[in-house]
């Protein structure tokens, strides 16, 4: 028996926090439609070494989809501020020494040297943090944690899709079984405006009526759907299939467009009313299931 595979949206939303020896760190997570992963990474300076082993975690787990990830990380007492500011009082002194001496030998007047010293380097130093292995490792794994939830929310939100999609191609294949009931009444339609134009301009009876039948089946055979019906129902067939043992937002979509393919040939060779109006009302359902499948994994 085959695996069954949940169907999964691409938007979503994760969230996961906890604490370790006084490390605080609260993880979220936001997908939205993309055609491939993109991800966001937002990891603060004193973590950028991570971003490589979550990065490769992400891919592992999402597959598609922009994706973008937040951290909030709290210090507790045992952890320097990292907002602390540090200043070079020292260094900035030396500076502004030089840059007055250097007025005074150039006879030209600094009228604020504050605002040149602070943008030199090492003047001005925020205090940088260093975490052990076994912060690094909790960080990672609440990374994981959130894109568990998120996979969750994913899956909730294609369980209410695939239900949709499922709907909409019933609806599909009950508007095909209106097509195949009108099948007789357009053929014997097309015969009848035949035979009524031709008696409008030939007065007498056909002279070769076996000829003229041989002629009307070729001429009927050319505006045959038994083909596009065919197809059609076997892309129907295929595509929910996949719903069930493989939902992929990308194989989805080609079946859609396969399906439509042979929607516009039986739209053209109906020639008929009520078909065409049902052939309408597939496409107008096609359309939706399109729109459908762009959101999924």
């Amino acid at each position: 028996m085959a695996q069954h595979i949940d169907i999964q949206s691409m938007t979503g939303f994760g969230r996961a926090e906890g604490s370790l020896d006084g490390l605080k760190v609260t993880c979220e997570m936001r997908s939205l439609n993309g055609r491939y992963l993109d991800t966001d990474l937002r990891l603060p300076r004193f973590l950028m070494e991570l971003d490589p082993e979550i990065r490769r975690l992400l891919t592992d787990k999402l597959e598609r989809g922009s994706v973008t990830v937040i951290y909030n990380i709290e210090f507790g007492p045992e952890f320097n501020d990292p907002s602390e500011i540090k200043m070079n009082e020292a260094l900035a002194k030396a500076y502004l020494d030089k840059f007055r001496s250097l007025s005074q030998v150039l006879g030209i007047e600094f009228h604020d040297p504050l605002r040149e010293i602070i943008r030199i380097p090492d003047v001005i130093n925020s205090s940088e943090k260093s975490l052990s292995d076994a912060h690094k490792k909790f960080v990672v794994s609440l990374t994981s944690a959130a894109a568990d939830k998120l996979i969750e929310f994913r899956k909730q939100e294609g369980s209410n899709t695939g239900n949709k999609l499922k709907d909409a191609a019933e609806f599909i294949r009950h508007q095909l079984q209106v097509v195949e009931g009108e099948e007789e009444s357009r053929r014997q339609g097309l015969r009848d405006r035949i035979y009524a134009n031709l008696q409008e301009h030939i007065k007498d009876s056909i002279p070769d009526q076996s000829r003229f039948e041989q002629e009307l089946l070729i001429y009927l055979e050319k505006w045959d759907i038994a083909e596009e019906k065919q197809r059609l129902t076997q892309h129907l067939d295929y595509f929910e299939e996949c719903l069930k043992k493989e939902p992929l937002g990308r194989k989805l979509n080609f079946i859609s467009q396969e399906m439509g393919r042979e929607m516009n040939t039986m739209g053209v060779k109906s020639n008929h009313y009520p078909m065409q109006q049902a052939v309408v009302l597939m496409k107008e359902k096609l359309e939706q299931i399109k729109e459908q499948v762009l959101n999924l994994v």
